[in-house]
C-alpha cells in the first residue's frame, strides 16, 4: 500500500476527516465501557472529551504529513501539538492514568473506523499513528515524573526544615541487611560529627554500642517487639545514649514504625529521634527538690514533737494543779489549744511525707461505733468554733471496723473545711447513714461553689482556698486537710466524693465499708 501515489494518501486523510464524528462516537463508547478502567471512572464523563476532536485532528494531520513531506516541518508540527497537549493535561491536574488510557482508545477507535469504512492505511501511516500516540504518552510520563520529582524535592525540603527547626533526627533501618542511615541530627545525638568521621550508612551493632548499658536490653526488646507483625509495627521508647565519639550521656525519645513484606517479614524501620536530655534533667531536679522537701518536713516534724510535748504536759499540769486565777486559766487553756492544733499540723505533715514516699497512711481497725467517733470529733469542734452551728444527724447503725483516731481525724478535717467555707450565719450539717455494706458520712455547707477546674485537684496536697472562695480560718491553713481525709478514707477501703453547686451548696461524702459480718443498717 505504501507504493500508492500521494493523492491516494491525501484521499485517505480526507476520508478520515469526513467521518471524525463516527470516530469520536466509537471512542466515547470504548472509554465508557472500558472494563479495565478504575471502578470510580466507569460510566463517568471522559477526561479528554473536550480535547478529543483536536487530538484526532492532530493524528489525521500527522498521517497526511507523513506521506506529503516525510519528517518535515508539518509532521514535526503534528508531533509538537500532540506533545504540547500532553503537557497541558498534566499541568491542569487531570487524571493522568485515565488520560493515557483514553489516548489508546482514540487510536483504537480510529483504526476500527478505518476498517469499517474500508480506508486503507499503509505500513508507514500505521507506524506514524502509533508513534504519535506513543509520543503523547511518553511526554505525559516525562511530565508526570518531572512534576513528581519536584513535589518530592519540595516536600523533602519542607521536612528537612521542620525537623531541623524542631531538633528532630530522622533514621532509616534496613532490617534485612542491618544497615542504618542517620541524618546529621541523629549523628549528633549519637555523638558523631555531622560530616563524615564514619560513613553515613552505619550498622545496627554501632547503634547498640551507643546505647547506655543499663538500657540496651530494653531497647533491643522494643525493637524485636515492633518487628513482630502482631505488634502493628509501632516503636516508641525513651532511653539513654553515650556518645560514640564525645562520650556525652544523652536522653532520647525515639518513635518509629516497622514495615513488612507480603510474608509478614520485617524489611524496614523508619522513625525519628529527639534529644530530651534537658527535660530529663529538669524532671530529675524536680524529683530531687521534692525528695529534699519531704525529708525536711519529716525531720522538722520529728524535731518539733519534743518541745511540743513539753508544752502540752506543762499546760496540762498547770490546769490541774496550778491554782490559777480565771484569767490565768484562760491563758493556759489557750496555750493547750494551740499546742493541740500544732500537734495536728505535725501529724498532717508526717502523713504527707508517708504518702510522698509511697506508703499509705497506717490504720489499725477494730470494732467500734462510727456514731460515737463522729460525735466526739464534732463536740470538740463545737467547743472551738462556736460561731458556726454544727448539726449532726445519725441514722441506722454505726457498727463496723474502724481506726478510731484516724476516723476522728478525717471527720475533723472535713467538718473544719465546711466551717471555714460556710456562709455567715448558716449551719454545717453532718449526716451519717447506711448504704448497703457501707456507711456514708455527708458533710454539707452553704457557701461559694467550688470552681469545676479545682475539683480535679481538690484532694491533692497544698490545695488552699483562694481569697475569693475562703474565709479567714482559725485552722491549720496548710492545704493538707482534704488530702489527709481522702488518704484516711482510702486506707479504710473507701473514698471521698464532692458535689458543689451555687444553689445547693457543697457536700463532701465519705463512703466507708463496714468490713464486719452481720452488721445491720
Amino acid at each position: 500500500m505504501d507504493d500508492a501515489g500521494p493523492l491516494a494518501k491525501i484521499s485517505a486523510a480526507s476520508r478520515l476527516r469526513s467521518c471524525k464524528r463516527d470516530v469520536l462516537d466509537r471512542w466515547t463508547r470504548r472509554v465508557l465501557d472500558d472494563p479495565r478502567a478504575p471502578a470510580p471512572r466507569r460510566g463517568e464523563r471522559p477526561v479528554l472529551v473536550d480535547a478529543a476532536p483536536a487530538l484526532l485532528e492532530h493524528l489525521i494531520e500527522a498521517l497526511a504529513a507523513s506521506r506529503l513531506a516525510g519528517e518535515d516541518a508539518a509532521l514535526r508540527g503534528a508531533y509538537e501539538r500532540v506533545e504540547d497537549h500532553a503537557r497541558r493535561c498534566v499541568t491542569r491536574g487531570r487524571c493522568i492514568e485515565a488520560a493515557l488510557r483514553e489516548l489508546s482508545h482514540l487510536r483504537a477507535a480510529l483504526i476500527e473506523e478505518c476498517v469499517a469504512q474500508d480506508i486503507a492505511l499503509g505500513v508507514g501511516e500505521a507506524q506514524v499513528l502509533h508513534a504519535v500516540v506513543d509520543a503523547s504518552m511518553w511526554t505525559s510520563a516525562l511530565e508526570i515524573e518531572r512534576a513528581t520529582r519536584a513535589a518530592l524535592e519540595d516536600s523533602g525540603a519542607r521536612l528537612r526544615l521542620a525537623t531541623q527547626a524542631g531538633g528532630v533526627g530522622v533514621w532509616d533501618y534496613d532490617t534485612v541487611t542491618g544497615k542504618l542511615r542517620w541524618d546529621d541530627r541523629c549523628r549528633e545525638v549519637c555523638g558523631l560529627e555531622p560530616a563524615s568521621d564514619v560513613e553515613s550508612d552505619v550498622d545496627y551493632e554501632l547503634f547498640l554500642s551507643a546505647i547506655h548499658p543499663d538500657d540496651r536490653a530494653r531497647v533491643q526488646e522494643a525493637v524485636l517487639r515492633s518487628q513482630a507483625p502482631e505488634s502493628g509495627g509501632e516503636y516508641s521508647i525513651e532511653y539513654r545514649l553515650v556518645g560514640i565519639r564525645d562520650g556525652i550521656e544523652r536522653w532520647v525519645c525515639v518513635q518509629g514504625r516497622t514495615f513488612f513484606d507480603a510474608t509478614g517479614r520485617s524489611v524496614r524501620m523508619i522513625g525519628t529521634a529527639i534529644d530530651i536530655s534537658d527535660r530529663k534533667r529538669a524532671e530529675a531536679a524536680r524529683l530531687d527538690d521534692l525528695a529534699f522537701r519531704d525529708r525536711f518536713l519529716a525531720a522538722l516534724s520529728h524535731y518539733l514533737r519534743t518541745p511540743l510535748t513539753a508544752v502540752t504536759l506543762a499546760s496540762s499540769t498547770l490546769v490541774r494543779h496550778g491554782n490559777l486565777t480565771p484569767r490565768q486559766a484562760t491563758s493556759v487553756e489557750g496555750i493547750a489549744a494551740s499546742a493541740r492544733r500544732m500537734a495536728r499540723t505535725i501529724d498532717d505533715l508526717l502523713d504527707l511525707t508517708r504518702s510522698c514516699f509511697g506508703d499509705s497512711i497506717p490504720v489499725a481497725r477494730r470494732p467500734g461505733n462510727l456514731h460515737v467517733l463522729c460525735k466526739g470529733a464534732i463536740d470538740e469542734l463545737r467547743a472551738t468554733r462556736a460561731g458556726v452551728p454544727i448539726r449532726l444527724d445519725l441514722r441506722g447503725s454505726g457498727a463496723g471496723l474502724w481506726d478510731p483516731e484516724r476516723i476522728a481525724q478525717m471527720v475533723t478535717n472535713l467538718v473544719q473545711n465546711a466551717v471555714d467555707h460556710a456562709d455567715p450565719g448558716s449551719a454545717v450539717r453532718v449526716a451519717i447513714r447506711p448504704r448497703g455494706g457501707d456507711v456514708l458520712i455527708e458533710v454539707h455547707n452553704e457557701g461559694p461553689e467550688i470552681a469545676p477546674e479545682r475539683l480535679a485537684t481538690l484532694f491533692e496536697p497544698w490545695q488552699q482556698a483562694s481569697p475569693a472562695e475562703g474565709r479567714a480560718s482559725a485552722g491549720r491553713g496548710l492545704g493538707l486537710g482534704l488530702f489527709i481525709a481522702h488518704q484516711i478514707a482510702r486506707a479504710h477501703g473507701g473514698v471521698i466524693e464532692v458535689a458543689s453547686q451555687a444553689e445547693r451548696g457543697t457536700t463532701f461524702t465519705a463512703r466507708l465499708p463496714r468490713r464486719r459480718a452481720g452488721a445491720r443498717g
